[in-house]
């Protein structure tokens, strides 16, 4: 007897300790459950986690089976009152097949403080899709595909197919005619006067760019470029956040890491990368004028030469290959980026305060700044 009591207090230890040791937990809910074909489904995900996690949410790119996303809004995080933050997205989902669905499971990944990559899922969740058609509608199309070929059943099939057709006509006719509307002389005067005097605004304020030297001021539209370190990233997270690995596309899933250190290596240190084998790549690495640890050369040969083994070699990675490979494939990244500018916004101020003092003795060394921190 003492056995099994201390034998279910160590469960339930085990299970409250594992709990208390997330740093992140997963809801999801979705509203209606019951619809017809076309109707809008409030898809919703709220994730609760510590400060210091990063959530890679999946955005339009989630895979929700069945169901298309017709629109969704970002999340915004909240503060709770015991500390932790809270992040919710909201899809509005909808499907044209009637039937008994379901909103798969799907994977979000997230990094916690100590910048390991971990998973979250969704809990799968059922929707009914009926029909538009009324059971009388059912009745009636029941009745004309009856294979009742008497002269009596063929009069029961007529005269069904006839009423289904006055109701359809009577559901879809318009509810008044099209009437169209006559435009006279002036109209179309007064539709011409207002084009020629938007060309003539639209031509004198580009003479007048051209006069101040700004030609194509307000019209370049052309966004900056991504730095390479930053589209590594969001694609590895997209990466987790796909199903391959849940299906067992090991394959694919080992093809696109490859393919996203490929590019960034072409993109940050210049080199060849994405056509060549990995050797190659290598070879490109340590003849290349960048700075590299022997550390950094060793964590990207690691994951290309896994990626490899898994494409070509058609080899079954282990589970915990999943997450290291991307992890090794991160701190690659995170360890050769650019280093950010530091801001010197503060020392320039205090040179700025103390101009006089410097021209009046030009032959005493200037005294040294005191150095602000940010």
């Amino acid at each position: 007897m003492t056995v099994k009591i201390w034998k279910y207090v160590y469960i339930i230890a085990t299970v409250v300790g594992s709990l208390l040791g997330r740093m992140a937990s997963i809801e999801t809910s979705a509203e209606p459950t019951t619809i017809t074909i076309g109707d809008r489904i409030v898809y919703t995900v709220i994730i609760t986690h510590d400060e210091g996690v990063d959530i890679a949410w999946p955005g339009a790119g989630a895979e929700l089976g069945q169901f298309q996303i017709i629109d969704y809004e970002l999340p915004q995080p909240v503060t709770l009152e015991d500390g932790r933050v809270q992040e919710k997205i909201i899809y509005y989902i909808s499907t044209y097949d009637t039937g008994e669905w379901t909103i798969p499971p799907t994977a979000i990944a997230y990094v916690d403080e100590t910048d390991s990559t971990r998973l979250l899922r969704t809990e799968p969740i059922n929707i009914t899709v009926e029909s538009i058609l009324s059971d009388e509608d059912w009745a009636k199309i029941k009745a004309i595909t009856e294979s009742d070929t008497t002269l009596a059943g063929m009069e029961q099939q007529i005269a069904a197919g006839r009423a289904l057709q006055m109701a359809k006509e009577e559901l879809l006719h318009d509810v008044n005619p099209v009437y169209r509307l006559k435009r006279g002389w002036k109209f179309w005067v007064g539709i011409g006067v207002v084009v020629i005097a938007l060309a003539s605004l639209f031509t004198g304020f580009i003479l007048w760019q051209k006069r101040r030297g700004k030609v194509g001021g307000i019209f370049s539209f052309s966004a900056p470029p991504v730095p390479p370190h930053e589209a590594a990233l969001i694609e590895l997270a997209a990466l987790l956040a796909s199903q391959h690995i849940s299906r067992g596309e090991f394959k694919e899933y080992y093809t696109k890491l490859s393919d996203i250190l490929r590019r960034y290596i072409e993109g940050r240190i210049g080199v060849q990368a994405l056509e060549l084998s990995t050797s190659e790549t290598m070879e490109n690495l340590a003849e290349a004028d960048f700075p590299m640890t022997s550390e950094q050369t060793g964590l990207v040969e690691k994951a290309l030469y896994r990626c490899d083994l898994v494409k070509f070699a058609k080899l079954i990675p282990p589970d915990d290959w999943h997450l290291e490979t991307v992890e090794i494939a991160r701190r690659f990244i995170e360890e050769t980026k650019p280093e950010e500018p530091k801001e010197r916004e503060s020392e320039e101020t205090v040179n700025e305060a103390e101009p006089a003092s410097i021209s009046e003795e030009p032959e005493t060394e200037p005294e040294q700044l005191p150095e602000v921190t940010q």
